[in-house]
């Protein structure tokens, strides 16, 4: 994988990040994802690479059980966004028509997936 295309699936994920932090229910799909990711799976398989390395850099298993507990739920708290993407995806949950990402949209913040209905 050259650096081009690190950059590029990283910036991805953060994308992504985002629009999960927004409130956005499922994964995001479009032409960009799928040609970086292969398909949804492929995407949850590397937010759920992500997760387990912000978990492995993150928490310091040396530390006493209520603190560390405290640093796992303030992990959780900032990544409820993917959590709940992956979990919806991983419980194979039906997709909403809302998930489709046009492709080169910035991130607005107004609310993952709206405007992004795809027409019947």
């Amino acid at each position: 994988m050259s650096w081009t295309d690190t950059h590029r699936r990283w910036q991805a994920l953060q994308e992504i990040e985002v629009l999960a932090n927004a409130g956005c229910t499922d994964l995001p799909w479009n032409d960009s994802y799928a040609e970086i990711f292969g398909d949804r799976d492929g995407l949850a398989a590397a937010l759920r690479y992500r997760w387990e390395l912000h978990t492995s850099a993150q928490l310091d298993t040396h530390l006493a059980e209520p603190v560390l507990e405290q640093q796992r739920l303030r992990l959780v708290e900032r990544n409820a966004g993917v959590l709940r993407l992956l979990e919806r995806h991983e419980t194979g949950a039906p997709r909403s028509p809302l998930t489709i990402v046009p492709e080169q949209r910035p991130a607005t913040g107004t609310g993952a997936c709206e405007g992004d209905r795809v027409p019947a």
